[in-house]
């Protein structure tokens, strides 16, 4: 099933993995959630699609992070080039 979501949020636990020869690592959760507001753009109502959730171990969130910051220059940079925020005449 795929949806869309208007926020997210990331904190550390509360799961954990085990680690080969004892101890556990502290996951990183992402959430992705509708805020308060937000409308079922078919229905009207209130959106009630449940969040999703996954748990990533430090190394896959620094990985997404880092994609993430790549996409934002990215998005940056084409908006800055086709003089996007420039009022259209």
């Amino acid at each position: 099933m795929s949806g869309y979501r208007f926020e997210i949020e990331a904190s550390a636990g509360p799961a954990r993995r085990k680690r080969v020869g004892g101890g556990a690592v502290l996951l990183v959760r992402v959430r992705l959630f509708d805020g308060p507001g937000v409308v079922d753009l078919a229905t009207g109502e209130p959106a009630s699609v449940p969040d999703a959730f996954t748990d990533l171990d430090p190394r896959e969130a620094r990985e997404l992070a880092f994609c993430l910051l790549a996409a934002a220059e990215h998005a940056e940079q084409q908006t800055l080039q086709s003089n996007y925020w420039q009022a259209r005449r």
